[in-house]
C-alpha cells in the first residue's frame, strides 16, 4: 500500500511537471503564432503597397490610361506584375472607375466594386476589405499623368492566402515544439530522479517533515552539535553550540577554521585515529568534552558533526571534591597517627622520661611543619592550598607555603587567582612526584598579583617553553592532559598579565604568573563576573 501511494505520488509529481512544460511550450507557441500572424500581413501589405506604387508610377500605365487602347497596353502589364510578384489581383481603372485591367478578362469594362473615391481625391488607400474573392489585404493609389490624376490602381492578396502561409510556418515549427517538450519532459523526469538520490529518497511532501524534526531535535537537547561538510564548511550549529563556542550572527556557510577556536577546528579537523575519541577542548576558557563523528549516508562521507558538553562548572566542582576527600582522608589518617602518638607521649611520661618526651614532641612538630595556609589569610585561597596539601601528602609530595607571602588586608581571590593557582599547584605536585617538594609564593597588593609555584620534579626544557601552554602538550600521559596550563595562560592573556618559565631553587620548573588589578578593570575583594 505504501509501494502505490508513492508511485502515485511520483506520477502526480511527473504529470505536473509535464503540465508546467507543456503549458510553457503552449504559451510560447501562442506568442510565436500571434507575432507570426502580425508579422505575414505585415510583409504582404508592403508586397501589395509596393506593386501598387509600381505599377502607377509606369509611363505606359500613365499616358494611355485615358486612352481607347488602355486595356491593350496596361492588361498585360498587370497580368505579368500579379505572376511576377505573386499577389492575388492587380486593377487599373480610369477616372470613372471602369476596369481597363484585371485578372478575369470578363471584368474587364465593369466598374470597381470597392469605394475608389478618396484614392481618385489623391489618397493613398491601405487595409482590408471584402471583395468578390473574399476578405483582401489591399493597397491603391492613385495614378498621375502631367499633374492630373487619370485613374486609379488597386493591388490586393486574399487574407486566406496569408492564414495558408502562417499555417505552412506553424506545420513547419510544431514538430520542433514538440520535440522541445518531450526533451522538457524527460529533462524533467531525470532532473526529479537526481533530486531524490540527492536527498536519499525522501519524497518531498516528507522534506518538510524531516526539517521541523531535525530542527526540534537539535534544538532542544542540552548538548552542542554542529555540522561541517567534506569542504569545511558549518552547516549546523545549534543553540548550545553557539553559546559554548560563543558564536554569534550569521555562521552557517562559513569556514570552519574562520570562526571556530583552534582547539575545536583541529578536532574537528584531525584526520588522526584518536580524534573520534571523546576528548577534552578548551574553547576561550570552558573546558569542553568534545566527541566527533563522520557523517555518512550510504557509505558515502558526507561531512562531520561535532558534540559538545560543557565541564567548566563540573570540573571546578571535582577539583573541590577532590580535595576535600583528599583532606578527610588525610584527617583520617592523621587521627591514628596522633592517637599513636599520644600512646607514644603516655609512655615517656609514665616511665618518668619528660626530657624523652619533650624531644619526641620536637621532632614530630618539625615533621609535620611546612605548610601554613593561614599566612595567605583568603578563605577560599587557604582551603585551596590546604586540599592541594592533603593530595600533596596523599601522593608523598610536601606542599611548602613561602613564608614571605603577603597578602593586602581585605584582599580576596578572585576566580581567576583560584584557577591559576590551583592548575599551577596540580601540575606542580604531579611533576615533583613521591619524595618530592612543592613551593608557594604568592604577593597580592594593592594593584599587582604575583604567584610563584616552584617544584623539586625533572624541569621544563628551554625548547619546550614555548608549547607547554599549548592546549594537549603534557608530560603526562592519558587523555584529557594537558588542559591546566593551557586555561592558566587563557586567564593570562585575558589579564594582559606575564608568565615566566625558569629553574627554581628546588632544582625543578618555578612558573612565576603577574598582572595587574587594573588591567581588567577589577579591584581586589571581588569575585571575577566574567563568563569563562
Amino acid at each position: 500500500m505504501l509501494s502505490l501511494s508513492k508511485h502515485r505520488r511520483r506520477a502526480q509529481l511527473l504529470a505536473m511537471q509535464l503540465g508546467i512544460v507543456l503549458g510553457l511550450m503552449g504559451a510560447v507557441s501562442v506568442v510565436i503564432l500571434v507575432f507570426e500572424d502580425h508579422r505575414t500581413q505585415e510583409v504582404a501589405f508592403d508586397r501589395v503597397y509596393t506593386v501598387a506604387v509600381q505599377i502607377a508610377a509606369q509611363e505606359a500605365v500613365q499616358s494611355h490610361l485615358g486612352s481607347p487602347e488602355a486595356t491593350e497596353v496596361i492588361a498585360p502589364i498587370a497580368d505579368l506584375a500579379t505572376s511576377v510578384s505573386g499577389v492575388q489581383y492587380v486593377t487599373v481603372a480610369n477616372l470613372a472607375g471602369i476596369r481597363v485591367a484585371h485578372p478575369d478578362p470578363e471584368r474587364i469594362g465593369e466598374k470597381v466594386s470597392s469605394d475608389h473615391d478618396p484614392v481618385r481625391a489623391g489618397e493613398s488607400f491601405r487595409g482590408t476589405e471584402v471583395g468578390p474573392q473574399g476578405v483582401t489585404l489591399r493597397a491603391k493609389e492613385p495614378v498621375w499623368f502631367e499633374g492630373k490624376i487619370v485613374g486609379t490602381v488597386s493591388v490586393g492578396i486574399l487574407q486566406s492566402e496569408i492564414r495558408g502561409e502562417l499555417l505552412e510556418i506553424v506545420g513547419d515549427v510544431a514538430p520542433w515544439i514538440l520535440g522541445a517538450a518531450a526533451l522538457g519532459t524527460i529533462a524533467s523526469a531525470l532532473t526529479a530522479r537526481v533530486v531524490r538520490r540527492r536527498i536519499y529518497g525522501v519524497e518531498p511532501e516528507a522534506v518538510a517533515g524531516l526539517l521541523q524534526s531535525q530542527q526540534a531535535l537539535l534544538f532542544s537537547v542540552h548538548d552542542g552539535v554542529l555540522g561541517v561538510d567534506t569542504e569545511g564548511r558549518l552547516t549546523l550549529v545549534n543553540d548550545e553550540a553557539r553559546r559554548l563556542l560563543g558564536l554569534h550572527g550569521e555562521v552557517l556557510g562559513a569556514r570552519a577554521a574562520d570562526v571556530l577556536d583552534p582547539n575545536v577546528h583541529a578536532q574537528l579537523s584531525s584526520e588522526a585515529p584518536e580524534a573520534e575519541q571523546t576528548q577534552y577542548v578548551l574553547s576561550g576558557e570552558r573546558i569542553l568534552v568534545a566527541t566527533r563523528r563522520e557523517a555518512l549516508a550510504g557509505g558515502k562521507s558526507l561531512g562531520r558533526t561535532l558534540t559538545l558538553q560543557d565541564r567548566t562548572e563540573l570540573e571546578s566542582t571535582l577539583r573541590e571534591l577532590k580535595g576535600q576527600r583528599s583532606l578527610a582522608d588525610a584527617l583520617s589518617s592523621q587521627a591514628h597517627e596522633f592517637a599513636n602518638r599520644l600512646h607514644v607521649l603516655s609512655g615517656y611520661l609514665s616511665f618518668g622520661e619528660p626530657g624523652e618526651a619533650a624531644a619526641y614532641l620536637e621532632r614530630i612538630s618539625g615533621a609535620a611543619r611546612g605548610v601554613d595556609a593561614g599566612v595567605l589569610k583568603d578563605p577560599a585561597l587557604s582551603g585551596l592550598v590546604g586540599a592541594n596539601a592533603a593530595g600533596a601528602r596523599e601522593a608523598g609530595v610536601r606542599l611548602l607555603v613561602d613564608p614571605e607571602s603577603e597578602t593586602e588586608p581585605g584582599w580576596r581571590a578572585d576566580e581567576d587567582t583560584l584557577t591559576v593557582v590551583g592548575n599551577l599547584l596540580s601540575n606542580a605536585i604531579e611533576a615533583a612526584g613521591d619524595g618530592g617538594a612543592v613551593r608557594l609564593l604568592l604577593s597580592a597588593g594593592p594593584e599587582r598579583l604575583m604567584i610563584c609555584v616552584e617544584d623539586s620534579g625533572p624541569g621544563i626544557a628551554s625548547d619546550a617553553v614555548a608549547e607547554i601552554f599549548r592546549r594537549g602538550v603534557s608530560s603526562k600521559a592519558g587523555v584529557g592532559r594537558g588542559i591546566g596550563l593551557a586555561l592558566v595562560d587563557r586567564v593570562i592573556r585575558r589579564r594582559a598579565g606575564t608568565v615566566s618559565v625558569a629553574t627554581g631553587e628546588l632544582g625543578g620548573a618555578k612558573i612565576t604568573v603577574e598582572w595587574n588589578w587594573s588591567a581588567a578593570s577589577m579591584l581586589p575583594g571581588h569575585r571575577a563576573e566574567e563568563q569563562a
